[in-house]
């Protein structure tokens, strides 16, 4: 390509975006804001009597290395996904309070239905040391309260984000898509438990304690995996309709 053809502005522009290691927003917006600044530049020399070439390389020289630049859209990104990666743990983390609670209530009916050593007996995790009624008794105050705690954190969330704009920064189902697979996991874990304590348990006994929580987890699972879906596959939840629209 000669040198009459050639944009200065937008060789700088091309090589901002090849080094511009950050998320999609924050690198489109630097773009956005440094042609307007260039080419609004460009247009001024270009009207005090440099020819066009010239008037970019100059207004490029002017706005400086695009390192300076790269520097500190990496340093805004970094923040934005630290925070955006925060929210997401507050999120999950006040929705497994949540699971938690209602694990609690599932063992106040496991004990009005089955009694308190169905909870409340020894555990192969040695749960149970103290008294089985204790035991029992704890296991529904103690998840309840923790979901209350987890009910408190998720109103918190609702209110700042009504409040606070949030970022876009980490793909779209990304974290419900964790919370689906740390419900599993859980889900996995707490039947695995549940198994064990009814083979090696008397008569049962003990075993609601990892039952209810494999419950309450299987129950945050679902929805995770619902939501993820309807996050990451396209089109997904649509009716014949509303796809054959959207197709044409």
């Amino acid at each position: 390509m000669n040198d009459a053809n050639r944009s200065p502005i937008e060789d700088y522009l091309d090589d901002l975006l090849r080094h511009a290691h950050a998320d999609a927003r924050t690198t489109r917006r630097l773009l956005d804001e440094a042609g307007d600044h260039l080419f609004a530049a460009a247009s001024l020399h270009e009207a005090a009597g440099m020819t066009r070439v010239e008037a970019e390389r100059e207004a490029v020289r002017r706005l400086g290395p695009r390192s300076e630049l790269t520097r500190g859209s990496w340093q805004r990104s970094f923040t934005t996904v630290v925070l955006e990666l925060t929210r997401a743990a507050i999120l999950l983390g006040g929705c497994g309070l949540v699971a938690v609670g209602l694990s609690g209530g599932i063992v106040a009916v496991m004990n009005a239905l089955a009694g308190d050593s169905f909870v409340g007996a020894a555990t192969v995790l040695g749960t149970g040391r103290h008294s089985i009624t204790e035991t029992a008794q704890d296991a529904v105050s103690l998840r309840v309260l923790a979901g209350v705690v987890g009910l408190v954190v998720l109103a918190c969330y609702t209110l700042a984000r009504r409040h606070i704009a949030p970022a876009t920064v980490l793909p779209d189902g990304l974290t419900d898509a964790l919370g689906a697979a740390a419900f599993a996991a859980a889900t996995v874990a707490l039947t695995a438990a549940t198994i064990d304590q009814a083979v090696t348990g008397a008569a049962g006994h003990g075993v609601g304690f990892f039952l209810s929580g494999a419950l309450a987890s299987l129950a945050g699972a679902v929805i995770f995996c619902t939501r993820a879906t309807h996050a990451l596959i396209p089109g997904h939840g649509q009716s014949a309709a509303e796809a054959t629209q959207s197709a044409q």
